[in-house]
Formats: C-alpha cells, structure tokens, sequence
C-alpha cells in the first residue's frame, strides 16, 4: 500500500519510546502511525503538537481530530479513511480513544489499521495509560509492534527537579537546588501546573537564575491566586486566608478539578505523615515515607501537631466525597464540597466527615 513520500514503512517490531526521544524521531521523516499512551496532558499535548509540526512540512494538508467514546461507529470511520480528500494529497487523522477499552469493533479495527494502515494518512492514537489486561490485548499488541509507541510518563519524583531544570533551560533560565526543590514540591504530580510555574517565572525573572525567594514571591505576589497558596494556607491553619483564597479561585473561574488535585495530594501526605507518627516514626522518617519534599517539611510539621490518625482518615473521607462531587458522579455543588474540605483542613478540629 502506498503511504505517502518521506514515510517509511513500519517495521515488523518496534520500541516504545519516550515522549522526550519523539523529535529526534520525527526528524528522521514521518511515518503513518503513532500511538501516544499515559495520562499527562501536557506531555500529550506536546507530542501531538510535535507530529502536527512535522505533518505540515511534510505536506499534510487536512487535520481530522475524532473521540471514540461508547456510540462510535468504528465501521464508519474505517470506511471514511478510504475515502482520499478532494483538496489534500495527505491529511493528518487524530483518534482519541479516553477509555483505552475500544470494544470488539474497536479491536478488529486497530489489529486492521496496524497489519495495513490507510493510504496517504498518518494517523495518532491517543490513549490513556493502559491496564494490564488491555496491554496485552491483541489489538494494543499490533499497534505496539506496527506503531511508533510513544510513553506518556511524567519523570518519577526523584528526577522532577532535573525534568523542571530542563525546562527552564528551554527559555534562556537557570536555577539553584532549593528553587528547584521548591518549585518540584509545588507542582508535583501536575506537569501542566509546572509549565504555567515556569512561564510565570519567565516573565518575571526576564532572564538569568531563579532563586528559591524568586519561586516564592512568584506564587505569593501573583495578581491571581492559585491552587498552591491554597494547600499552604490551608495547611498553615489560617483559616480567614484559606476562605478568601478560595472564593478567589471559584471568582476566576479555576477548574474545580485542579483545585481538588492540589487538597488531594497535601491531604493524602498529611495522612500519611500523622499515621506514621503514631505508629512511633521519628518525624524525618514520616516525612521521607510520606513523600514530603524537605521545603514543605515544616509547614507539614505544624499541620500534623494535635492531628490524630483517625482526623487523618477522616479527612481522606470527606476528600473521596468532593472528589466523587466534583466530577460528577454524586449531586451536590462542587464549590460547596471544595470549601468544607480546605476549611477541614485548616482547621484546628477536624470535622467529621459525611458518609457517601
């Protein structure tokens, strides 16, 4: 089958690659198809834009962006990459699958479009990370072998500070450990958080190093609150700020799910921290085993002082009932259930938590 010039065709194995090693292999030509798996937005947003790139200066012409969610008709779809363009030698076809389940259907068609993919197209698959049993499936086991697989991975805990130093490397800044420390304990676990961190210090630091006051002042002086001086002022125990940083984020119109992420994650540490504590952990010990970065060590500390194991548990509770709220799964106001969780957390006596 012919696939277009500059498109090699696909080998008979393949490696998975990292999202970092995608351009040095698109500058060696584009070939008809990609699959981009994990769950990091940014990271997918980035490789996508990557192959767009390459796509329009190999002479792609036409960009489709298809959802395969429960009613997609995969027959139709099948049947409508055979269909060449009237305006476009090539076209570009992204085929987002959320679910990573396609379905019978689903599986013939990727086992299909990998032993013969469509002519003059170069299609992307988005998926999200897959579970064990749909990595192994014959359709996902074709696409790793036909496809250019590409790892969405965000870089373990240990290597953030390295990934965030990279990245600032990008636009012309440097930074010291304790900034990048700061910075990685932010951010971590939300790679597009990190991205907007570090275009904010860009603008402000207009070149050279960022120091860890820089990475401070940066979040404390924004003219627009944030989910980060949220977690710390509901951590700190003040209760008057948590409130009014929090009807600054719902005024602007934040994402009701990032808020959620950021609580989450400090809860789940604080948890874990005061369960360690009473189980007779030495309080460095605690906080290395609940993964606590060493610039937040402090502001955990006073959290954890008069916290018992079961306030810790019950906090986890009332996060699970926002988290089911907030993405739909429960009625209820998403606001609402946001606010009774940071005002539990910066309070002294930890409320009990409702039951689901």
């Amino acid at each position: 089958m012919p696939v277009g010039r500059n498109v090699r065709a696909h080998a008979a194995t393949r490696m998975k690659l990292a999202s970092g090693s995608l351009a040095a292999r698109l500058g060696k030509g584009l070939e008809p198809l990609y699959v981009l798996c994990g769950d990091e937005p940014l990271l997918a947003d980035e490789a996508l834009e990557l192959i767009r790139e390459a796509a329009r200066r190999d002479g792609c012409g036409e960009r489709e962006v298809h959802v395969a969610e429960r009613s997609f008709d995969w027959d139709a779809f099948a049947g409508g990459l055979q269909n060449l363009s009237l305006f476009a030698s090539r076209r570009l076809i992204e085929l987002r699958l959320p679910s990573g389940k396609p379905g019978e259907a689903g599986g013939r068609f990727f086992t299909a479009l990998a032993e013969r993919p469509a002519a003059e197209t170069v299609m992307v698959v988005v998926l999200p990370a897959l579970d064990s049993k749909s990595s192994h499936s014959k359709w996902a086991t074709a696409l790793a072998k036909a496809a250019v697989w590409v790892e969405l991975r965000p870089p373990p805990r240990g290597q953030l500070p390295q990934w965030l130093r990279g990245r600032l490397a990008r636009l012309g800044l440097d930074a010291g450990d304790e900034a990048l420390d700061l910075l990685a304990a932010r951010v971590e676990g939300n790679l597009l958080a990190a991205k907007q961190e570090i275009d904010k210090l860009a603008l402000l630091a207009g070149g050279g190093t960022i120091t860890a006051e820089a990475v401070r002042e940066a979040v404390a002086d924004g003219a627009r609150f944030d989910v980060f001086q949220l977690a710390d002022a509901a951590l700190s125990r003040d209760v008057a700020r948590t409130v009014r940083v929090l009807h600054g984020l719902q005024r602007e119109g934040e994402a009701g799910v990032l808020v959620l992420w950021s609580l989450g994650r400090d809860i789940t540490s604080l948890a874990a921290l005061v369960a360690g504590l009473q189980q007779g952990r030495s309080a460095d010990a605690a906080l290395a085993d609940a993964e606590i970065w060493s610039s937040r060590a402090e502001l955990f500390r006073r959290a954890a002082r008069g916290r018992s194991a079961a306030d810790g548990r019950r906090l986890l509770q009332r996060m699970a009932l926002a988290d089911r709220i907030v993405k739909g799964a429960r009625p209820g106001d998403s606001w609402r259930a946001l606010f009774e969780v940071a005002l539990d957390l910066s309070s002294a006596q930890v409320m009990a938590a409702e039951t689901a």
